[in-house]
């Protein structure tokens, strides 16, 4: 992975699941990552409507209780339109990501990745994801 693409990125991951949360944030850490975390979506927008910091990438369970990861992306990307987002789930099919996404209409070219996930699939899907946004930025 590229030194400049783990500088300064600022990763949101929320997970009602603490065991999730906490090794997820490890992992991103690890590689370089500055990471915040939230238990919830409500918790979650709170570090949008504040404005306190800057975040580069958005990573949310989907199913969760109160507000699932796509009622909060969808919140979301009113007061950050361009924030790219990955989505976690536990739910296992054989194509996870299209089905899910499918039916989220403006999410359909978001990533997922599903649970159990290793270190390297993780940083793969995060890598991806900002070196995606570089070309469009450079585009």
């Amino acid at each position: 992975m590229s030194p400049i693409l783990r500088s300064s990125l600022t990763i949101l991951v929320v997970d009602d699941e603490s065991a999730v949360l906490d090794l997820v944030k490890l992992i991103l850490e690890t590689a370089g990552y500055t990471v915040l975390v939230a238990s919830n979506a409500r918790q979650a927008l709170a570090f949008f409507e504040t404005r306190d910091y800057w975040i580069d990438l958005l990573l949310t369970d989907i199913n969760m209780p109160e507000m699932s990861g796509l009622e909060l992306a969808c919140r979301v990307s009113e007061i950050a339109p361009r924030l790219p987002m990955l989505f976690m789930t536990g739910y296992r099919a054989e194509n996870p990501g299209t089905e899910i996404l499918r039916a989220a209409g403006p999410f359909s070219d978001c990533v997922v990745i599903s649970k159990p996930f290793t270190s390297r699939e993780l940083l793969g899907e995060v890598t991806g994801i900002f070196l995606t946004m570089r070309v469009k930025q450079a585009g």
